[in-house]
């Protein structure tokens, strides 16, 4: 058995016989479904400096020094001073420096001068909520970050977003998941989002811990 479902209506534009054609059946496929076009990314953001013409990383110039004055510090902790130049530089990075030798200065003094230069925002994608919390609190006074993830309400997440949109944040830490979600979390294509100056991995020795199905 298979009841009669009556003709629903459809939104159409405009009157008279477009109105009369938009009373179409549920089996009816002589219908067009709205074009979606989502917004473009915004466009990349050029290096600050470049490498030298034999392919070594320039030595930090003044602008770099007083950023680091800015964020509390007097001078680079060793390796620190090469891995932000290769960041300032466009250069993809991999840092592997035990806990407590200040790999997070290594994002943090290009993310300040990313968005002190371009009004960009820096991502840092990280596996655990509690690692994003100890980022945030450890951030030194003249920066300011917000999190996307999965524990958040949604009017949470707006308000990080709507901090981001205003450029009062310079950092965005976001899960895997968050990274590569649909809806709320595809932040990185609404319109009025700040371009990106960069993607920072924490803790990317997971990756071989857990295998890289693990998390997405």
């Amino acid at each position: 058995f298979s009841p009669e479902i009556p003709p629903f209506p459809l939104l159409a534009a405009g009157g008279g016989a477009d109105a009369e054609n938009s009373q179409l059946s549920p089996n009816s496929l002589d219908f067009q479904r709205p074009e979606f076009s989502p917004s473009p990314p915004p466009a990349p953001v050029d290096p600050l400096y470049t490498p030298n013409p034999d392919g070594t990383i320039p030595d930090p110039p003044e602008e770099v020094l007083e950023a680091l004055r800015i964020l509390g510090y007097n001078s680079f902790r060793p390796g620190q001073a090469e891995v932000v130049m290769r960041i300032l530089s466009g250069l993809s990075t991999l840092v592997v420096l035990p806990t407590g030798t200040g790999k997070s200065l290594c994002y943090q003094l290009p993310a300040f001068l990313y968005h002190k230069n371009f009004g960009a925002v820096s991502l840092v994608i990280s596996p655990l909520v509690s690692l994003m919390d100890d980022q945030i609190s450890g951030l030194p006074r003249c920066l300011k970050a917000v999190c996307l993830h999965s524990n958040l309400s949604p009017s949470q997440r707006e308000a990080a977003v709507e901090k981001l949109r205003n450029g009062r944040a310079q950092i965005l830490l976001l899960s895997p998941e968050a990274a590569v979600g649909s809806g709320l979390f595809s932040v990185l294509f609404w319109d009025g989002f700040p371009r990106v100056a960069f993607a920072c991995l924490d803790e990317a020795h997971c990756v071989s811990q857990w295998s890289h199905n693990f998390r997405p």
